[in-house]
């Protein structure tokens, strides 16, 4: 059955099937508008949709992605999903963005339990699962407001936390020197696939943690805005140790009237942890955007990483704008 299908919405929403790069400029536009309604400045681009939905992983989008509308215009879209963790449990994963004025209690349960219901028959094949869903939160040690609180309400707890860190100005930034044994090198193209591979797996044993497939580092090579020229690289001889994937979204940057640039991807192997790799990498790659005529930089970071780096970035000038909570309850 279609994820539509599924959907047993208030009036007066209708859903409907995803069809394919038609719908992405509308959805698009509900995902800006849903991340600004949430604190979060980082508006996606056509063209990043047009390549992501192409390399999907555990989601069928002729069956598992629905519009939601009104009167014919798009208001919401509802994308089902699973990821198998190496400790060997199915995440089923609900994604609803939804423009801020058809924001309500009613619409966002609705979704929410045609969602869980649609991704029953991913739970019945295997033996432990669990249903995951994200929402803006005013951090840890706050109560739960708007899609967290309706999220709780419906028995999901926070399970993991997230923030979105900006560095208001990129003046002043340390000089962190690398480790004796390590140095960054430009980026051949017939290195990227490897230092991709590597980055995912200086992730194996934590949170969530999955297998890449061949979709998961195509849909990364195929991102508009990957642009090598920019990342820092730290090799250990013939090993990637460290790695800093910055981007800059001119298309964002020209819509918000802001020279903003990302310094995300950040990953460390774990034999390496622990030198001052990250510190070093972001110290240059804050001065690469710096020499790129940027004035900010923003990054998104797990705040209980086990390597301790919401304190490293927060010591390299950024301030925190916002958390996001990880929600899951078991399926049964």
């Amino acid at each position: 059955m279609h994820l539509a299908d599924r959907l047993d919405l208030p009036e007066p929403y209708e859903a409907r099937p995803y069809r394919g790069a038609n719908d992405h400029a509308a959805m698009v536009a509900i995902l800006i508008a849903a991340r600004e309604h949430a604190g979060d400045a980082e508006r996606p681009t056509v063209e990043q949709f047009d390549a992501s939905y192409a390399h999907l992983t555990g989601c069928d989008p002729a069956r598992d992605i629905a519009i939601v509308e009104v009167d014919g215009e798009p208001v919401a879209y509802s994308r089902a999903s699973y990821s198998d963790t190496t400790d060997g449990r199915r995440d089923c994963v609900s994604f609803s963005p939804t423009s801020p004025g058809h924001l309500a209690r009613a619409l966002f349960d609705a979704l929410g339990v045609g969602q869980e219901q649609h991704m029953q028959h991913w739970v019945d094949e295997v033996d432990r699962a669990r249903f995951v869903a994200f929402a803006a939160h005013p951090g840890p040690d706050e109560p739960a407001t708007g899609e967290a609180a309706w999220l709780e309400a419906r028995g999901y707890e926070a399970v993991e936390w997230g923030a979105n860190l900006v560095r208001p100005h990129l003046d002043d930034i340390a000089d962190r020197p690398l480790p004796d044994g390590v140095d960054v090198r430009p980026v051949a193209p017939d290195q990227v696939r490897s230092i991709l591979e590597a980055h995912w797996e200086c992730f194996r044993g934590e949170w969530g943690f999955h297998e890449a497939t061949p979709e998961d580092i195509d849909r990364t090579m195929a991102d508009p805005l990957m642009d090598p020229s920019l990342w820092k690289i730290a090799w250990a001889d013939d090993q990637v140790v460290g790695q800093v994937k910055t981007y800059i979204n001119h298309e964002e940057n020209e819509s918000r009237g802001s020279l903003r640039g990302y310094t995300e991807e950040i990953s460390v192997h774990r034999d390496w942890r622990n030198h001052g790799i990250a510190g070093a990498l972001l110290a240059m790659s804050l001065r690469e955007l710096h020499g790129r005529g940027m004035i900010e930089a923003a990054l998104g970071v797990d705040t209980n990483n086990p390597g301790g780096a919401f304190h490293l970035y927060t010591g390299l000038g950024f301030v925190l704008q916002r958390y996001e909570a990880v929600y899951a309850k078991p399926a049964t």
